[in-house]
Formats: structure tokens, C-alpha cells, sequence
């Protein structure tokens, strides 16, 4: 008994020293660009990120309703912060997307169905071995729930991109009835 102990302690240790020298040799390959995930990969990865994230972020609802003013801030706040990796409402995809490993998310060509709280903690923490930042310090909660509040209603502002009018977010403003309500 006490020699296959030893034979299982040996090999885990030439496994685990195999792999420790393989990767810190230069035989890894490192690059970002021209690489992409195995499905392996990005399967452990997104669980990992969805379980530490459902367990860690907060269990509230967003303190900001998707009011026009929100929305707009939200939407500032995204395009001067995320927008180049993330991608924006005039162009969808960005060319930034494919020069990160893991790939970026595009949010505006597929909107998030995270719960809000999952969203702002990721925002707020980033996500470690990827290129998301961590936002806390830089912007203040108010700034994070309300680039949610944007994310989550950025499909009814690509709609309307096209004739970029302010107006066309009045029917998410509960507080100001529209001008003429009969109308269709």
C-alpha cells in the first residue's frame, strides 16, 4: 500500500512539474491575437465567472428606473468608457473585439439577460485573466447602475439610432406623459 501512495504522489509530481516547466519555458503559446479558446476553455471559463458572479454580486434591483435621463447617462458613461472594446450603437462590432484572448463581448450586437446586480459587479470588479477592468474608484455606483439601466434598453435605442432624436426615448420616461397620448 505504501508504494502506490508513493507511485501516485510521483506522478502527480511529474505531471504537475511537467506542465509547470511546458508553461514557463516560452512552449505556451501567449498571444492574444490570432488565438481563440478551445470549447473546453471558454465552457470553464464562463461557468467559473457565472458562479463566482451569482454568488458575490448584489441580490438588488436596480435603484434607476430606465428613464430618458438615465438612459442618456448610461449611454455617456458607455461610450466614453466602453464603447471601443464593447462595441457602440453606430457600429455594432468593434474592431477591437478579436485582439483580446478571451474575445470581448459585443453588447450592442447581443444585449446581456444578466440580472442587473450581476452586471454591475462585473463592471464594478472586472473579471480577472481578461481585459475587463475593474471600474471601482473611476465609476461611482450611480455611473455603473445607469450604464446597466443603458445596457438593458440599448436594442429600443439601436431601433431608433438611425434619426438620433432624444425623442425617441420619451416612451421610456414614465414621469412625462407624451404630447399627444391618442395617437398611434
Amino acid at each position: 500500500m505504501r508504494g502506490f501512495v508513493l507511485g501516485v504522489i510521483l506522478t502527480l509530481l511529474v505531471v504537475f512539474g511537467g506542465a509547470y516547466f511546458y508553461t514557463t519555458t516560452g512552449h505556451f503559446d501567449t498571444r492574444a491575437v490570432g488565438n481563440t479558446p478551445s470549447t473546453v476553455e471558454r465552457r470553464t471559463a464562463n461557468q467559473s465567472v457565472d458562479a463566482w458572479v451569482d454568488g458575490h454580486a448584489p441580490k438588488q434591483a436596480n435603484p434607476f428606473q430606465p428613464t430618458r435621463d438615465n438612459v442618456m447617462d448610461g449611454s455617456m458613461t458607455y461610450d466614453k468608457n466602453c464603447a471601443f472594446c464593447h462595441g457602440s450603437l453606430k457600429q455594432p462590432v468593434s474592431p477591437m473585439r478579436s485582439k483580446f484572448y478571451p474575445p470581448v463581448p459585443q453588447l450592442m450586437s447581443r444585449i446581456p439577460d444578466d440580472p442587473d446586480g450581476n452586471l454591475f459587479y462585473v463592471i464594478k470588479y472586472g473579471i480577472r485573466f481578461s481585459a475587463m477592468p475593474g471600474w471601482e474608484g473611476v465609476l461611482t455606483d450611480d455611473d455603473i447602475w445607469k450604464t446597466v439601466v443603458f445596457l438593458k434598453n440599448s436594442g429600443q435605442m439601436k431601433d431608433n439610432s438611425q434619426e438620433q432624436n432624444p425623442q425617441n426615448l420619451q416612451h421610456m420616461d414614465n414621469s412625462k406623459p407624451s404630447a399627444n397620448p391618442t395617437s398611434k
